[in-house]
């Protein structure tokens, strides 16, 4: 590893050597740079030695790896990461980024030891990669030492790199792993960071995706900043319990929409799903059971709060003789109407998430069991609106066996009119 000074030096006497040299013909395009279409950026690409190379440790695809290692090697400083120019630092992003290397399969890296380096690497004017992350660290533990490199001109900018991350990672050439929190993040840091200050709407056209989307994504962090926050661990989002929660958050903010008049309804919903993920149930998949929660949780909520207020009401009457103001006790039993938050404390987890998982079991089989019993006049009503649109005349085909329907279809009445007398009876 080098220092800035010798990097800069030598990625300037690398350039300079291929400048000159009217055989070297090849380049890489960039063809969106700075945003505008019209202004294509055309590179050289040249051979770099690994040891004037560094990784680009704000890294949106390792953000939460970087949280994960930190937590697992609580002897390190929090603020390892903070330092690019950190040997210590570059060390472990290289070690972070060969354990996703790794994650990605053999064929990876069997793929890279066959074909070697297909796509060049893109590099700041100081070493730094801003594309080719994961494929240095891959095949610097192959045995290279020269890596394919494109250099940005010398005043690009951080918003620069930012828009040129974005683009490689929507084309499809250049798609590599992103922790769906990460890109989350990622979509949040565009429009927050002073760096970049993008509004949602260019932050949409973007990333080609409608304004709908970006909202979208932008609440989906928002509710798990929530979790954090009532797990009491804010801002740690390679907390283990999230890892295959997406399609959990993609429903919670869908339904969001249908409480946007109930801010505490939807509250106690999320959290009660908070719970779910916080207290995985024992059997079946957890994406199921919120599902079921979600649909049901009105019927779920209000039993729930029934039963609570009944137990208390109980305790108090049950008491009543030891409250030092008698005159209150009307007071405490009006207090008990009004709304109540069950899964406020995460503390609760354990208990609340068992007795979810029994409440959700009860909702869906008292609906079973409703549906049943409405199957009966559905059927009816469904048969008597068939028959009603039905005309029979001169032309209709097979007279003799609708006759005979008919009768079949008489006779079957009959014999529920006479179960309803017998019922009635």
């Amino acid at each position: 590893m080098k220092n800035i000074t010798e990097r800069i030096e030598y990625i300037k006497r690398a350039l300079k050597v291929a400048n000159e040299d009217i055989s070297h013909r090849e380049y890489y395009t960039i063809k969106n740079w700075r945003s505008k279409q019209s202004n294509p950026l055309h590179l050289k690409v040249i051979r770099i030695d690994c040891d004037y190379l560094m990784f680009r440790i704000e890294n949106s695809r390792t953000e939460i790896q970087q949280m994960k290692y930190l937590r697992e090697h609580s002897g390190l400083p929090s603020d390892l990461f903070k330092d690019p120019e950190s040997s210590n630092a570059q060390e472990i992003q290289e070690i972070i980024l060969n354990q996703i290397n790794k994650n990605a399969g053999k064929d990876f890296f069997d793929d890279l030891a066959l074909r070697g380096q297909d796509e060049s690497a893109i590099i700041t004017h100081d070493g730094y990669l801003v594309n080719g992350n994961r494929r240095t660290a891959a095949l610097k533990q192959l045995g290279e030492r020269y890596i394919n490199c494109a250099v940005l001109p010398e005043d690009t900018t951080a918003k620069d790199i930012y828009e040129l991350e974005q683009e490689l990672q929507l084309s499809q050439d250049f798609r590599e792993p992103y922790h769906w929190i990460n890109e989350l993040r990622n979509i949040r840091r565009g429009i927050e960071d002073s760096r970049y200050k993008y509004t949602e709407k260019e932050m949409a056209q973007r990333l080609r995706m409608s304004l709908s989307e970006i909202k979208s994504k932008l609440k989906m962090l928002d509710l798990i900043d929530a979790f954090l926050i009532w797990k009491n661990i804010d801002e740690n989002y390679d907390y283990e319990k999230l890892d295959e929660t997406e399609q959990i958050f993609i429903q919670l903010e869908k339904v969001s929409k249908k409480y946007k008049n109930d801010d505490a309804k939807f509250r106690e919903l999320r959290n009660a799903v908070f719970h779910l993920i916080e207290v995985k149930p024992a059997k079946g998949r957890l994406y199921n059971y919120v599902m079921d929660l979600i649909r049901n949780f009105d019927q779920i909520y209000l039993k729930l709060i029934s039963e609570r207020k009944s137990e208390e009401k109980k305790t108090l009457k049950k008491n009543k003789n030891e409250i030092e103001f008698i005159d209150q006790f009307d007071d405490l039993i009006a207090d008990l109407d009004t709304p109540t938050e069950i899964f406020t404390d995460s503390k609760n987890a354990t208990d609340l998430a068992l007795i979810l998982v029994e409440k959700i079991a009860d909702a869906k089989a008292e609906n079973k069991e409703k549906n049943d019993v409405e199957a009966v006049y559905e059927a009816v009503s469904t048969a008597l609106r068939e028959i009603q649109g039905l005309v029979i005349d001169t032309d209709t085909a097979k007279i003799d066996s609708v006759r005979n329907k008919l009768n079949q279809i008489i006779q079957a009445s009959n014999e529920l009119l006479i179960q309803i007398k017998d019922n009635e009876d």
